[in-house]
């Protein structure tokens, strides 16, 4: 049974998804998020990287956002063909360019994309703590049935339809529909409408794109030319896909919005929508946020007693299977090990939904001997990541009892939405003894002090940090001496600054180092 808990905060719209009375997925939409996924946007290009085969776009966000060649799509041609001429000031319909060649399959990005070129593109991935956000030239308009490929010859149905013969009827009627350059994808539930809801939308969605486009003229990026949806719209779009059986909404006008929208929008089977919380097992929104949290925490219990323990690294994420206290046991036997396991399994992959976390994940689970035992977890793993519908692959586990996933994020990963990276150590989790940071922020002063004999210098710090420094000396002429061995150094206490860090000013504020 799946169900669908939504309630306001403020200008934030929050959602707990929940399989079996679990949570599975938590959402969060609006505040003061800058952009959505799928909102498309005028940018220039501000660097092109020929080792990468990719371009970084300016967006107006942030970090700029990142475009690989591959990214460029088959209608890139016309897309710039368009845009040359938008930037002279003329503006004629999509279906008024031309036709051009698509790029060739093996080649550079530099062949196609200069420092200031305009593009249009969209954003396929969020941007993380360390990474912009990744984008795609191959933009596309979403709608209740369709999704408009604009520039496109594309004519395709949704891979979640899986009947053979639903989806060719389906192509067979949108090759007819279609009319260049705007291709066609049927959603998932398209298929449950007539052909004359179908072309409907089809036009509208044409009519929305070219008037987004008219809008340009006189415009220069970086600028939004489309929101995927409002975000109240784009998430129950996205939670509506499956339909959940219920919907309990907590606030009145929430409600009022959710029974609106379902009635614009019907989906496929309609859930029951239920005001309040009395039909769940919980009391109340405060108690699903601690439910939540406790989940999200760098260890997970399993129900026997083990435990799991999740790290991340730039390069992948780890996730640690032990036994927790069932380690009592001078020897764990096998059937208890299997069992451990087992449970482990479907954790991963419920941690891995709650999270949204992507890229490669290694799994370490308990040691088995038996390989049959082995294949049993593989395959419990394998099963429970069937209800995942983020794109994903489970490798075979080895015979040290590890499996690599990998896994495409959907959105925000829960951690960025909630935490922040230490200011002290960095999100290393990890601090120098006492000492050590002065010692090496004394030897890089002495450097920067001998650079600039006679220039006056300002060292800014956190007032921990020097009141530290300064009770080491009997005068703070004597500790302005040892930090620098002249005078012309001005100490700026300031709490922005991380406790073991300090920042070396130059005569007109700039900076010249980072010290510690």
């Amino acid at each position: 049974m799946r169900e669908l808990i939504l309630t306001q905060e403020k200008e934030k719209l929050k959602a707990y998804v929940l399989e079996h009375h679990q949570l599975v997925e938590y959402y969060e939409a609006g505040g003061a998020a800058p952009y959505s996924l799928g909102d498309i946007f005028l940018g220039r290009v501000t660097q092109v990287v020929r080792g990468l085969n990719a371009a970084f776009v300016d967006i107006g966000l942030a970090r700029e956002g990142f475009l690989h060649y591959s990214d460029l799509g088959p209608s890139f041609p016309l897309q710039q063909a368009f845009l040359r001429a938008l930037r002279q000031g003329h503006w004629r319909p999509s279906d008024q360019v031309g036709t051009f060649p698509p790029p060739a399959r093996e080649a550079n990005i530099a062949d196609y994309l200069q420092v200031g070129d305009w593009i249009l593109v969209q954003v396929v991935k969020e941007m993380s703590e360390t990474k912009g956000p990744r984008l795609s030239a191959q933009v596309g308009v979403t709608g209740q049935a369709l999704v408009l490929l604009p520039f496109s010859n594309e004519v395709g149905v949704s891979h979640r339809i899986s009947d053979p013969s639903v989806r060719q009827q389906w192509k067979e009627h949108l090759r007819q529909l279609y009319r260049p350059p705007y291709g066609i994808v049927l959603r998932t539930q398209g298929q449950y409408l007539s052909s004359a809801d179908i072309a409907a939308e089809y036009e509208r969605l044409i009519q929305r794109w070219e008037a987004q486009l008219q809008a340009l003229l006189g415009k220069s990026p970086p600028c939004r030319l489309m929101e995927e949806n409002t975000p109240f719209s784009a998430l129950l779009q996205e939670l509506l896909s499956p339909p959940p059986h219920q919907i309990h909404v907590v606030e009145t006008e929430l409600h009022r919005k959710v029974v609106s929208y379902l009635e614009a929008h019907p989906p496929p089977v309609s859930p029951k929508v239920q005001l309040g919380l009395r039909k769940t097992s919980f009391a109340s929104v405060g108690e699903l946020d601690r439910m939540g949290r406790q989940l999200l925490g760098r260890t997970v219990t399993l129900p026997n007693g083990g435990y799991l323990v999740i790290e991340h690294t730039e390069a992948l994420h780890v996730i640690d299977v032990n036994s927790g206290s069932l380690a009592a046991q001078s020897k764990l036997p096998e059937e208890t090990i299997l069992q451990t396991n087992l449970l482990a399994a479907q954790e991963v992959a419920r941690q891995l939904r709650l999270r949204d976390i992507g890229g490669i994940i290694v799994v370490d689970f308990i040691d088995m001997r038996q390989p049959e035992h082995r294949q049993l977890v593989y395959e419990r793993l394998r099963e429970a990541m069937k209800a995942d519908r983020a794109k994903h692959a489970v490798l075979p586990m080895s015979e040290f009892g590890l499996v690599q996933i990998t896994r495409q994020r959907r959105r925000t990963p829960l951690e960025l939405l909630e935490e922040h990276r230490c200011p002290t150590c960095k999100g290393s989790g990890r601090l120098s003894y006492s000492e050590k940071p002065l010692d090496e922020m004394q030897v890089q002063l002495r450097y920067w002090g001998t650079r600039y004999p006679r220039v006056p210098l300002t060292l800014r710090a956190h007032p921990t940090l020097l009141a530290y420094w300064r009770s080491l000396y009997p005068s703070t002429e004597g500790w302005i001496w040892n930090l620098l061995p002249h005078r012309w150094l001005r100490i700026e206490p300031s709490p922005e600054v991380p406790v073991l860090r300090g920042l070396l000013l130059d005569w007109s504020g700039h900076l010249l180092a980072e010290l510690g």
